[in-house]
């Protein structure tokens, strides 16, 4: 379930369209997090994601007095991290992208392979405390990132949203501008390829 946008963040970004930089930066604070999720593991490398976060930033502080509905800054703003994070991968499609740090393959998620069924992934904070759970984590998270590497980009965009990222699938039609059948075919079939490359870590 994707959380709703709080009357509190609806005014931050009123606030942030009338040109109050701090409010624009209360909401950085509240999406880099999962805006950083969402590009990691689109384009699978830590600088990339980070690359990718910020200039989303950048772009969506210009553009944000297009934003018409306040409560849609979240799927808004991940339209924008996505399909920068799109382009990227289209640009470094001949480059291997799998070859992130364990930190920062920890800290954007908890179980691949309950990932890669039907249930969102979360942060796992016991295998934090645990060096061995935490070395599967990562191992699993590692193979992973991967499968997503060698997954057709619009396939990929929608699983990470979906399983990620938890939007709805209405969301995610917003965001990369598709229907709903063609969102939940591209999440099956993305959800089919990871299953079957998952098996080994069940």
């Amino acid at each position: 379930m994707t959380p709703e946008t709080t009357a509190e963040e609806r005014a931050l970004v009123l606030r942030a369209q009338d040109g109050e930089s701090a409010a624009f930066e209360q909401l950085v604070d509240l999406h880099q997090g999962r805006l950083f999720r969402i590009a990691f593991m689109v384009v699978g490398d830590r600088q990339d994601a980070e690359d990718v976060v910020q200039e989303s930033l950048v772009l969506a502080w210009r553009r944000l007095h297009l934003l018409e509905d306040p409560a849609a800054f979240r799927s808004w703003v991940a339209q924008i991290c996505t399909r920068r994070a799109t382009d990227v991968v289209r640009r470094l499609a001949r480059r291997a992208t799998s070859t992130a740090a364990d930190d920062d393959l920890e800290a954007s998620s908890g179980g691949p392979a309950e990932a890669a069924g039907s249930s969102r992934v979360s942060p796992n904070r016991s295998s934090a405390a645990d060096p061995a759970a935490s070395a599967l984590v990562n191992a699993q998270m590692r193979a992973l990132a991967g499968i997503l590497a060698s997954i057709d980009p619009a396939l990929r965009t929608c699983w990470v949203l979906r399983e990620i990222d938890g939007m709805s699938y209405r969301e995610i039609c917003r965001v990369v501008d598709a229907t709903e059948a063609t969102v939940r075919g591209r999440i099956a079939r993305a959800r089919t390829q990871i299953v079957r490359e998952m098996e080994e870590w069940r």
